[in-house]
């Protein structure tokens, strides 16, 4: 029954999607419920005119994308998200007469000075065919289903031809994905393992291109990609979770049990802990959020009743971040959408990210204004790694690791992706960690080897208080020395960017 259901789902996605490739004016009339977003923002603008263009040369596309896109670019990507898919191929792909489309676009220009900044909504039902192989085992995939919101930055804008030094793209949050396998994929197309082999490929996506992370393409020579992988950031929301009211039962026995989960585009979730048998529950719990664009994004909220199987929803909200910025302090009861009844008592505080190094006796007093006790953040340190060079190999087994590197401030952790069999891996990765005391705390950074128990085969530490001290609070891209707990290393280096805001 279950996968009965599960099936009949996705054929009804499928069909309504393909119902707006088809027909959107009258899909449009018949549900109001779902219109796009440009109906209700008049910011956004319809893209008829670019759908028709992909329309036409969708037929001609098939060649282009599956050798630049797919083969040279998305293979890659792939096989560096984790040593187990290092030998994932694309054996056929065919792009089928169905295109994607464009539901909307928005374009903002004022934001930063260099850059042209585009948000695209993205749908897609078509009758693509594609065919992977791994491992030896060949699987494909049909009735693709994906609903994406895509954000483009132009940036540099220079004063050459092509005007554009680089474009960078990513996904606003996890795309929804969808499909049916085919061949050997036919063997875990089964209940749970089908919601499994989803989640994973949503994990492998968000690893890549969902915020912080994101693909960078170079138009001319001598870009620093680095600087454009950590750029954008705008500001620190803090939300504070209060209580809320008059929420629904949704247990049969005794009253709901509800937390909230919280989430800004491109951060953490978080969720408040759970607050047994209560319609009027008080957490009083803080979350702390790094924003990368205020114009477009909102802070969401949604309310669940915690149960032994699936936890029901009993409501959401959701609050733009651009009411914040002329009000840097709110409280506020936001009504829950999509339920009865309810609503959620919030506080915001909002912190614009300036290179001032007065602004941190700024907002030690702020921190000082709430309850004693709370540990608060009072500065952003943002860590770009860039590469390792000259790892050392197992004094084992003689071979080269399957390096990572862990990235530590005090309790807060990130991990980059794990290569395979590099001593000289091109992480390209993003951490943005809170700080609650940068004067005194430690950067450090841990090289480990996936292939030996993650075993720590470099490190490297800093006081953060040394980007504190350095000019506009920025270290430039540089390499520093790596250390061994084991024995000297020789040339071992790892290259750094350090911001602090």
């Amino acid at each position: 029954m279950f996968r009965i259901r599960q099936c009949t789902q996705s054929l009804v996605r499928h069909k309504k999607l393909n119902e707006i490739n088809k027909n959107k004016e009258q899909y449009t009339k018949a549900c109001v419920h779902e219109l796009p977003s440009w109906v209700f923002f008049p910011d956004i603008e319809r893209a008829e005119w670019i759908n028709r263009i992909i329309k036409k040369a969708w037929p001609y596309a098939n060649r282009y994308v599956d050798q630049a896109v797919f083969r040279d670019v998305l293979v890659r990507l792939v096989r560096e998200a984790s040593s187990t898919l290092a030998d994932f191929s694309f054996q056929k792909l065919d792009l089928g007469q169905i295109p994607p489309r464009i539901e909307g676009v928005k374009v903002y220009t004022d934001n930063v000075r260099d850059q042209i900044m585009i948000d695209i909504e993205v749908i897609y039902a078509g009758d693509a065919i594609m065919k992977a192989k791994l491992k030896g085992i060949v699987c494909g995939i049909k009735n693709i289903q994906f609903v994406a919101d895509i954000r483009i930055i132009l940036s540099p804008l220079i004063n050459t031809i092509p005007l554009v030094g680089a474009v960078t793209f990513f996904f606003l949050k996890k795309p929804s994905i969808d499909f049916k396998l085919t061949d050997a994929g036919t063997l875990v197309d089964i209940p749970g393992l089908h919601d499994l082999l989803l989640v994973q490929i949503n994990d492998i996506i968000a690893s890549m291109m969902v915020l912080p992370n994101r693909q960078v393409l170079p138009f001319v020579k001598d870009i620093p990609i680095g600087y454009l992988r950590c750029s954008n950031l705008q500001s620190v929301v803090r939300a504070f979770i209060l209580g809320a009211k008059d929420l629904i039962n949704a247990d049969i026995v005794g009253k709901s049990d509800p937390y909230v989960k919280v989430k800004v585009p491109g951060s953490i979730e978080y969720r408040t802990k759970t607050i047994d048998n209560a319609l009027n529950p008080e957490w009083n719990e803080i979350f702390e959020f790094v924003v990368e664009q205020y114009e477009s994004d909102s802070i969401e909220f949604e309310v669940y009743d915690e149960d032994l199987g699936k936890d029901d929803f009993i409501g959401r909200a959701q609050l733009p971040l651009n009411t914040l910025v002329d009000d840097d302090h709110i409280n506020t009861w936001l009504t829950l959408q999509d339920i009865k009844n309810g609503s959620l008592n919030v506080s915001l505080q909002y912190f614009s990210l300036t290179k001032q190094k007065s602004a941190l006796e700024i907002i030690e007093r702020k921190n000082n204004e709430v309850k004693k006790g709370e540990k608060l953040s009072k500065a952003l340190l943002v860590c770009y790694i860039d590469r390792c060079l000259n790892l050392p190999q197992s004094k084992k087994t003689r071979q080269e690791p399957n390096p990572f590197c862990r990235v530590k401030v005090e309790g807060t952790e990130t991990k980059t992706q794990t290569y395979e069999s590099q001593t000289n891996p091109q992480f390209e990765h993003i951490s943005q960690i809170l700080c609650s005391n940068p004067l005194h705390e430690k950067l450090k950074i841990y090289v480990c080897n996936a292939k030996s128990k993650n075993e720590v085969i470099a490190y490297f530490e800093m006081p953060i208080k040394q980007v504190y001290d350095a000019d506009t609070m920025t270290i430039d891209t540089q390499s520093y020395p790596l250390k061994s707990v084991s024995g000297p290393l020789d040339k071992t280096e790892i290259i750094l960017h350090l911001s602090l805001f």
